[in-house]
């Protein structure tokens, strides 16, 4: 994963910044809070897209049954907002001039009605066929159940959704078109997640193929990243 700006420093930044909301959740603690929203409102200055970190800071708060972290972290992202708008860096005037670049240059000539599943395909490379398999098996056993049950069953459950679910939401913008391999990194820890609801004996085998997947990209397909 590390050798990407994606894998090696957005995703690892994102983790500790969901961890710390995790901690403040757990302990109550302002300054785990604060950590949490300096971190995290710091991934939204490293990549436009980790928008989407949000549905998976909600995860957090909605598994561990308390939203006493929230005006922490609001404070701790407003604090690095303020910060970027200091030194002349505005996210919100920023955003929509990438839009406009982004349709202009390669990602214009690439057809929506294709990368929307491409994408998806190309997502199962970079995690692991397992990944999918994952999000079948939480349909199967059915979200609503899976959501109301206890224990660490329903943190996986709700960490796992809110991943895919950034995923999917990203894919249908048509915002990601084609590098998903990498550009959705940050979130194939917390998809994955998800094989955790699947039968033992599938997750034995899913391993191997997930090794196996691993050292086919690896070793036959060309990418430069």
């Amino acid at each position: 994963m590390a050798v990407s700006a994606d894998g090696g420093v957005f995703a690892p930044t994102a983790a500790w910044g969901l961890t710390a909301l995790a901690v403040a959740a757990r302990r109550r603690s302002l300054v785990w809070s604060l950590l949490a929203g300096v971190l995290l409102g710091w991934c939204v200055f490293l990549s436009y897209g980790f928008v989407l970190l949000g549905l998976l800071a909600v995860g957090v708060l909605l598994a561990a049954r308390t939203a006493y972290p929230l005006l922490g972290a609001l404070v701790g992202a407003l604090g690095v907002t303020a910060v970027f708008l200091a030194v002349g860096f505005s996210w919100f005037e920023a955003y929509p001039v990438l839009r406009e670049r982004y349709y202009d240059g390669l990602a214009g000539r690439r057809q929506y009605e294709y990368w929307v599943f491409g994408n998806l395909a190309a997502f199962a490379l970079s995690a692991g066929p397992l990944v999918w398999t994952g999000v079948g098996g939480f349909v199967a056993r059915g979200p609503r159940r899976l959501l109301r049950a206890g224990g660490e069953v329903r943190v996986v459950a709700i960490l796992g959704a809110a991943a895919v679910l950034s995923v999917l939401v990203a894919d249908v913008s048509g915002m990601s078109k084609a590098e998903v391999e990498r550009i959705w990194l940050p979130f194939v820890p917390w998809a994955l997640l998800l094989v955790l609801l699947l039968p033992p004996r599938w997750r034995r085998a899913g391993l191997v193929l997930q090794a196996l997947t691993a050292l086919v990209v690896q070793h036959l397909f060309f990418s430069k990243w």
